[in-house]
């Protein structure tokens, strides 16, 4: 804690908090600078200030000079995809689902889904982006109801663009690839696709793909079979993932998510997107927008948040400059705080208009 003295409480409100997510407490102390004309009014502050407030305990955080992303993703953006998926499945509740064939999933939790093109890009990505990726999100909404979703575009070390989605909602794979080639066909996609590989003999297709170290023989051919009885009108663009209740599962997904890209700066993309434009690399629905933190008044602590700081188990606490962090597994917990964290986090959401799939 901050030692506190009569100039400190004279200038600035002295306010201890937690703030409460999924799989983390955080305790700090907020300093709030006293104004002359409103004691509760929070005021800029200034370079004469600065050194003073730092030495008490405030991070000063500077703001980036330039909004340019070099095609690739922030620490800052990693931390709140992060943030939105962890939100994203500890709010999504067990599901049973019965597939068209028949077949039951238990305990659905979310869908990780990647789209990909099935020829040379031939557009910038923006275009891709906002002609097939927000038709395929719109007619995803209306046909199967998706509500809550992150997205995040990737680059492949080909040059093309493709784009993951996690979402608590069931789309089964063969409904995700039929809509998606329909789309990106707009743009001529499975078309190119289609005129070059119904040339192709086995021979021809094995050479190609074999020589890039993929699959074995009996896959290519099974792949090579696949496509000349469809006529090569339907391209594998889409992988689909169904997760269910497993522990760490969103911490996974998250780190998967927001790697690192070796491909995102190659020469194949630097040619074809315009490098000065902000295009953007991720999203979430504005469900998920409204989620960030459980803020709480220490000095208001309720009963339900007692229940959570006094009786958390195997957690691992850190303790920095400005703040303590305690990590926890919701899953490792006693029935009490389980229940405590599930009525907190969905209070929360319901303020926060959060759309419940189920």
């Amino acid at each position: 804690m901050i030692p506190l003295n009569n100039d400190y409480s004279d200038r600035f409100h002295i306010v201890h908090k937690a703030s409460l997510r999924p799989e983390k407490i955080v305790f700090y102390t907020q300093f709030i600078k006293k104004s002359k004309d409103n004691d509760n009014a929070v005021v800029q502050l200034n370079d004469k200030n600065k050194d003073f407030v730092k030495s008490i305990g405030i991070a000063l955080i500077s703001q980036p000079k330039s909004n340019k992303h070099d095609f690739e993703i922030s620490q800052k953006a990693s931390g709140r995809i992060r943030e939105k998926i962890t939100w994203l499945y500890h709010l999504s509740k067990n599901q049973t689902i019965t597939t068209h064939n028949g077949k039951k999933l238990f305990n659905f939790k979310m869908n990780f889904i990647t789209l990909t093109l099935p020829s040379k890009q031939k557009h910038t990505t923006d275009v891709i982006t906002k002609e097939c990726l927000n038709q395929f999100i719109t007619e995803c909404s209306q046909k199967f109801g998706l509500k809550n979703y992150v997205w995040r575009l990737e680059f492949q070390k080909n040059g093309n663009a493709h784009y993951h989605i996690a979402t608590d909602c069931y789309i089964e794979y063969w409904k995700c690839k039929k809509i998606w080639n329909r789309i990106i066909n707009k743009l001529g996609y499975v078309d190119h696709y289609c005129s070059k590989f119904s040339k192709y003999s086995f021979q021809d297709y094995y050479k190609e793909f074999h020589k890039q170290g993929q699959e074995d023989y009996k896959i290519l051919k099974g792949r090579f079979d696949m496509g000349t009885n469809t006529k090569w009108c339907e391209p594998n663009t889409v992988d689909c993932k169904n997760v269910t209740s497993s522990k760490n599962i969103a911490w996974y997904i998250s780190k998967y998510i927001t790697k690192k890209s070796d491909a995102s700066l190659n020469s194949i993309v630097a040619v074809r997107e315009n490098l000065e434009s902000n295009l953007r690399l991720w999203f979430c629905s504005r469900s998920l927008s409204r989620l960030s933190k459980v803020e709480i008044f220490l000095e208001k602590v309720s009963s339900v948040t007692d229940d959570i700081f006094s009786k958390l188990k195997n957690v691992k606490e850190y303790v920095y400059d400005y703040c303590q962090v305690i990590y926890f597994d919701t899953k490792e917990q006693e029935t009490i705080v389980k229940q405590s964290l599930w009525c907190l986090f969905q209070n929360y959401a319901r303020e926060n208009r959060y759309y419940s799939t189920v």
